[in-house]
């Protein structure tokens, strides 16, 4: 839905422009040109560096393969650790089959810091979601919610992952969109940098991706699908 207004929108800036003067535009493309040269190569020189690790997409049924991380869990009280057959609350057993844990900050143990992937249907809500906690004065903390799941990680200089997530948007009548956004931490929580995708695929145009940027920002904000 929004790749189309966008197409829509670049179509009748591309028509408009060619009412404009020769000189002027030739004079804009190659400030355009340049700046986009240096944009790319800048872009290269980072993925060149990247080290991007790809996220798993599934649970496990055998187990987590590490005790406290069924500790961490209780303690986010996402679970219900007394969770029997009979249970009929809407809770779920704190169970690798529901949860997935992931490292992101590589200057913090995983007691203090870690990313939570949580299946579709966990205390009533349809959708999967990706929770980020840190420890604060001896607490976990929610410093972030995403409505959608962790596509990737790429390492930073500074210890601290980037994140690409596929944000999960309810359009209504079992429509859905999903919207690959990059995600970077700053002042103690993940903000969105730019858009990178969505269902058709890569935002390989740079003006696609300013403008995409603009507009699933304002409907993640709109939805609070990143809180």
């Amino acid at each position: 839905m929004i790749r189309q207004l966008l197409i829509l929108s670049l179509l009748f800036i591309l028509f408009s422009c060619k009412e404009s003067g020769t000189d002027q535009k030739e004079s804009n493309s190659k400030e355009v040109l340049e700046s986009d040269s240096k944009e790319l190569e800048k872009q290269d020189k980072t993925v060149a560096k990247a080290d991007t690790i790809k996220a798993p997409a599934d649970f496990s049924a055998q187990g987590f393969d590490e005790a406290r991380k069924y500790e961490l869990l209780i303690e986010t009280r996402i679970c219900n650790p007394q969770y029997s057959d009979s249970t009929k609350d809407g809770t779920v057993p704190c169970s690798a089959k529901y949860f997935r844990f992931f490292e992101y900050n590589r200057k913090r143990t995983l007691d203090n810091a870690f990313m939570l992937q949580v299946k579709a249907g966990v205390n009533n809500i349809p959708y999967r979601r990706l929770l980020i906690f840190e420890r604060e004065k001896g607490k976990l903390v929610l410093v972030n919610g995403v409505i959608g799941y962790l596509v990737s990680q790429i390492k930073r200089p500074n210890g601290i992952d980037d994140l690409i997530v596929g944000v999960i948007d309810d359009l209504g009548d079992n429509n859905f969109d999903r919207y690959d956004v990059l995600l970077r931490y700053k002042d103690g929580k993940y903000h969105i940098v730019e858009a990178v995708g969505d269902l058709q695929g890569e935002f390989k145009s740079e003006e696609l991706k300013k403008r995409a940027t603009k507009m699933i920002k304002e409907r993640i904000a709109e939805k609070e699908l990143i809180y």
